[in-house]
């Protein structure tokens, strides 16, 4: 039998210790502020918004806030340790994930990964993100939004919410670009094609999102008018992370139905007279104040700062699971804020919702 020779022994003992203290795993806790624990900690001792927190986090938003589970019974007073209030809100990518599975059965399972994400991330006290799963969850990413590119008539006509929302978001951000025949000029028999171009995907807090090659000045072009297309600079970076972006926004948006404002690409998603429309944000009769609204996107933007610069920086640097691929680390940071966000996003909006309903918001800093 052969032996190693000596002096590769300590260097196989290093590399041995390095990969047992080496993971793809990013502890969370006590890292970033999410946001979320603060909800928890303000209702814990208020057992009735506690309750109605608890349902609002465990539907989404266009249904009717659910009571208690009967008149005799509730849930358990709300804690930040409690497991219960902590997984709650992944119950709605489940029902989305399960609709997917009946009409797109080679594609549901797959969909899992995000809910294993979000029950990870979802407790303050032991929050961590797998950045393996998060690279699965780019690859999802990819090959769905291939499927729109082969199938793109069927989906329009019978599939679930998710993929017609998917389908929306990718259209819009591409710019839904359509041709319209220009009329003939004095004189001459030819008539040129004229391109109008959409004003690109826009999310439910009102920002735009637009195909880099498309040049950003041109907003619902009127066929009448000439267009001079100055097209901007295309890059893997950014055009994977905002693929990547969309795919979530979509899907998070189909789970948890966070009411939009006006002019959001979410509002125009086709449904059926089974599905209720995406809910938008009513003035003249909101969930809650406008003050609150501002806040909850505050939050949510604050989130995904915080995530995405922490995912930054461990992909970037010289630990084992350094991505060493600036296209990579781009899109699994952009994939780390959005969840984040979309995550206070939905809980937030819960909070005030429940705690506004009785006069008892607190200020928070």
């Amino acid at each position: 039998m052969n032996r190693l020779p000596y002096f590769l022994l300590p260097l196989l003992a290093i590399l041995f210790i390095q990969a047992g203290c080496s993971s793809s795993v990013l502890e969370l806790h006590g890292q970033l502020d999410l946001h979320r624990g603060d909800f928890r900690q303000k209702l814990a001792d208020k057992k009735e918004l506690a309750e109605k927190f608890l349902a609002c986090t465990r539907q989404a938003h266009d249904e009717q806030l659910s009571e208690p589970r009967d008149s005799g019974a509730s849930l358990e007073p709300l804690s930040p340790d409690s497991p219960e209030a902590h997984a709650i809100s992944v119950r709605p990518l489940g029902i989305v994930i399960d609709a997917i599975r009946r009409r797109h059965h080679e594609k549901g399972a797959s969909l899992s990964i995000l809910a294993d994400i979000l029950t990870e991330m979802a407790n303050d006290e032991t929050a961590r993100l797998d950045l393996d799963k998060l690279t699965q969850v780019i690859d999802m990413a990819r090959r769905w939004h291939g499927h729109l590119g082969l199938d793109e008539d069927q989906l329009e006509r019978d599939s679930s919410r998710f993929a017609r929302t998917l389908l929306t978001y990718n259209k819009a951000y591409f710019g839904d670009l359509s041709f319209t025949a220009r009329s003939a000029s004095t004189g001459s028999s030819h008539r040129g094609i004229v391109k109008v171009v959409s004003k690109g995907f826009v999310d439910r807090s009102g920002n735009v999102l637009l195909f880099p090659g498309i040049s950003a000045e041109i907003i619902e072009v009127s066929p009448a008018k000439s267009l001079r297309v100055s097209a901007g600079t295309v890059d893997s970076q950014r055009v994977s992370a905002d693929l990547t972006r969309i795919f979530l926004e979509a899907f998070f948006d189909t789970a948890f139905r966070v009411p939009a404002v006006h002019g959001a690409t979410a509002l125009q998603v086709g449904g059926n007279s089974q599905e209720s429309p995406y809910p938008e944000f009513d003035a003249d009769h909101p969930a809650i104040s406008l003050e609150a609204l501002a806040r909850v996107t505050r939050d949510s933007w604050r989130a995904e700062a915080a995530v995405t610069s922490l995912v930054g920086r461990t992909v970037r640097g010289g630990s084992l699971f350094g991505a060493n691929n600036e296209t990579l680390a781009a899109t699994l940071e952009t994939a780390a804020g959005v969840i984040a966000k979309k995550l206070v996003e939905h809980e937030g909006f819960c909070y005030y919702k429940v705690a506004q309903g009785r006069g008892s918001l607190e200020s928070r800093p």
